[in-house]
């Protein structure tokens, strides 16, 4: 299970309630950017609240307190949005993941001789933990870490040091933005792969007619697939952001804001007012109607990817992936 993020909660409490409170707001927004990577579960401790709002932030102030100033507060709508849809899974370690474990693992910070479970959980997993910068030595993207080996019969064991991806702020974030883009691909290598974890990495996308079969049996050149996944991927991040009220409305030149660098363009009037060469470009949304999907991304060797957005939904349809369209 790599695409999880693990929530430290070894990092709390801060030691002050204004502490608490400058810090939640970049913890959701940096929570909810891991989603452009496929991060969109995160794991949590037993001990936890799972709704967050008993988890205390600091002496006297628990989630629930931080929760009903930030509603109040209009700079905070997208934030608290954010919170709301944060999914989360308890335990840290399921039953079979100790049995895989063998029950003689522990994990603790290099320094120190305790064990955390939380650091446990992302070792085992390989994933990325997600601190809050209550302190000092969880303001390290990169935490030192033991991991000490028992055997069964607890009379031999070996300890080793390994290093712990933290993700604590956004300058965290980018320092593994190399990591994260890479595991990312490796995710997504495949046409298959793209359309059967779609809902991990375009959740903002709405995908019509065929585009899944275009996909599911692609045998195209590799270089054009990488160009796909880049599109998904920029329209995915626009979308989210479009709801978000980062942006008003639709534009091309958005989604290069957003790190596509294809060419994105509409028809042309000779295409658009053709009612043969309009027709190949017109799809049924799934309410109904029937739309122009003219607005098209150019990728390698002649292929085209069109799409309609949808302004009163605030959301892409994407609606064909192949060969460019009559003309």
């Amino acid at each position: 299970m790599s695409q999880v993020l693990v929530f430290n909660h070894h990092s709390l409490p801060f030691d002050s309630q204004s502490s608490a409170r400058a810090a939640i707001p970049e913890f959701i927004r940096v929570t909810l950017h891991c989603r452009g990577y496929g991060y969109n579960l995160m794991l949590l401790d037993e001990s936890m609240d799972p709704n967050w709002f008993q988890v205390q932030l600091a002496p006297s102030y628990a989630w629930r307190n931080w929760y009903d100033e930030a509603v109040s507060d209009s700079n905070l709508r997208e934030v608290v949005q954010a919170f709301r849809s944060l999914q989360t899974r308890q335990p840290l370690l399921t039953e079979v993941d100790l049995k895989k474990i063998g029950y003689c693992r522990e994990v603790g910070l290099k320094g120190e001789s305790a064990g955390l479970s939380a650091l446990l959980a992302s070792h085992f997993y390989n994933s990325f933990l997600i601190s809050l910068p209550s302190s000092e030595k969880w303001m390290n993207s990169e935490l030192q870490a033991w991991v000490l080996n028992i055997d069964e019969n607890e009379d031999d064991f070996s300890e080793t040091e390994v290093s712990l991806g933290n993700i604590f702020s956004y300058e965290s974030l980018v320092f593994h933005k190399g990591a994260l883009e890479n595991r990312r691909t490796e995710q997504l290598a495949t046409g298959k792969e793209l359309w059967s974890k779609r809902r991990e990495f375009f959740d903002s996308l709405e995908f019509i007619d065929d585009f899944g079969a275009q996909l599911r049996t692609w045998g195209h050149r590799a270089d054009i697939l990488s160009k796909v996944r880049e599109t998904l991927l920029c329209m995915n991040d626009f979308a989210r952001r479009w709801k978000a009220g980062e942006f008003t409305d639709y534009q091309h030149e958005h989604l290069a804001t957003c790190g596509l660098s294809a060419k994105v363009s509409g028809e042309s009037p000779s295409v658009n007012n053709d009612p043969r060469k309009r027709k190949e470009r017109e799809f049924w949304l799934p309410k109904g109607v029937k739309v122009n999907c003219q607005n098209h991304v150019t990728l390698p060797d002649g292929y085209r990817l069109h799409f309609y957005p949808e302004s009163s939904e605030k959301t892409i349809y994407v609606a064909y992936l192949g060969a460019h369209l009559p003309l």
